[in-house]
């Protein structure tokens, strides 16, 4: 019995998410959705989330300080920034505390089901 890949997709750009999660869920993933770091937070504390992909920027708290909180709450979890902008600083922090990469918007969603598919065969069905 194979459990599905859980992944929680979160930008302040409502279209641009509900359009990745319908294709997600065609892809056979389960997706959980968020417009803001907080209700990411609340979707993380209620859900098994394999993997966290992330806008960097947000109002309010951006990708990487979500990251920083979500992996209190998933030790284990798999993250993925995404971004329209530069910021090199923001991304090089993300990076060395463990962000897998970064994506460019707008989203090269066969690349990113790529990365999805060789994260799901090298972390998430090795956990055990």
């Amino acid at each position: 019995m194979n459990e599905l890949t859980t992944i929680l997709v979160v930008d302040d750009n409502p279209p641009m998410v509900k359009t990745l999660q319908d294709i997600l869920v065609i892809k056979g993933y389960a997706v959980y959705i968020a417009f803001s770091g907080a209700e990411a937070l609340e979707v993380l504390r209620s859900q098994k989330i394999d993997i966290l992909l992330t806008d960097v920027i947000m109002p309010e708290m951006n990708g990487v300080t979500l990251y920083r909180k979500a992996r209190e709450i998933h030790p284990h979890l798999v993250a993925f920034l995404m971004t329209a902008y530069s910021n090199d600083d923001l991304i090089r922090q993300g990076m060395a505390e463990g962000i897998k990469t970064v994506l460019a918007k707008p989203l090269d969603i066969n690349l990113f089901l790529s990365i999805v598919s060789a994260v799901e065969h090298a972390y998430i069905h090795h956990q055990g």
